[in-house]
């Protein structure tokens, strides 16, 4: 995560996808298939996509869309609490770049008084789950305190590993890293995460050089989002792949 991190979300929409399918506690003898309507919307970092004007940069929203029709027309569901939320997943592990999910189903004519029934989801009341990685060789256990607790600020530490001394690695001349990594629900996006920890690595004094390697106060990266390696660099740095495994064991890392 360099200085020059500077996402530029974009909006994407679906709306009003038409599809039909068996919803509620099914009479399979009486039941017809009803009308259900689904939209959708997310955000992602468009900066690479809009520079480069090739679909290989952008997040497959056609996919996405057809994954949907899939497993919702023809289908029985008894809630559509339930569909929504298979929706919304189906939407956040199709791309790590995706971010502020909203999802709306609608029922309609469901009441008899009623023009429709609906359920909305906005992922900005959901939480995220994500692995921060932590190294210091400055102060490093007055700077891991004070990370720590902007942390906190972030949304709540469930876990944490223990801290280890390493030994620099690429620029040599330079004191032992104290390492560590903590899992943090938050409800932030993950392009909000990375600026909020890269303001708190300039709070808590990290001046960036031509040197990526030189001594610092404090770095701070977000290993995983929501199940994601977001970090490529971690196989550089083996310790980190066994962060990721003490607190996230379901995520597979290959060293």
């Amino acid at each position: 995560m360099g200085s020059t991190y500077n996402p530029k979300l974009s909006i994407v929409k679906v709306e009003n996808l038409r599809l039909r399918s068996f919803i509620g506690f099914i009479d399979w003898e009486t039941e017809k298939l009803q009308d259900v309507i689904i939209s959708f919307s997310f955000k992602y970092d468009t900066a690479i996509a809009s520079k480069s004007d090739d679909v290989q940069d952008a997040v497959d929203y056609k996919k996405i869309t057809k994954g949907i029709i899939d497993f919702v027309d023809q289908q029985s569901f008894h809630l559509i609490e339930a569909l929504a939320n298979k929706i919304y997943n189906h939407i956040q592990i199709a791309d790590s770049a995706i971010q502020e999910i909203t999802v709306r189903v609608e029922k309609p004519h469901a009441l008899r008084f009623a023009d429709n029934v609906l359920v909305e989801i906005d992922g900005k009341d959901r939480y995220n789950t994500a692995v921060i990685a932590m190294g210091s060789n400055i102060d490093s256990e007055e700077n891991f305190s004070k990370a720590l607790g902007h942390l906190q600020q972030f949304g709540f530490i469930m876990q944490r590993t223990s801290f280890i001394k390493t030994e620099p690695l690429k620029f040599e001349e330079q004191p032992e890293f104290l390492n560590g990594a903590v899992l943090l629900h938050t409800k932030k996006s993950l392009s909000e995460l990375k600026m909020h920890l890269k303001q708190t690595e300039a709070l808590l004094g990290r001046v960036r050089t031509d040197n990526k390697n030189a001594p610092r106060e404090i770095d701070l990266d977000v290993l995983t989002y929501n199940g994601f390696i977001t970090d490529q660099d971690i196989e550089e740095l083996p310790f980190l792949i066994d962060f990721i495994q003490q607190l996230q064991p379901e995520i597979q890392v290959q060293k």
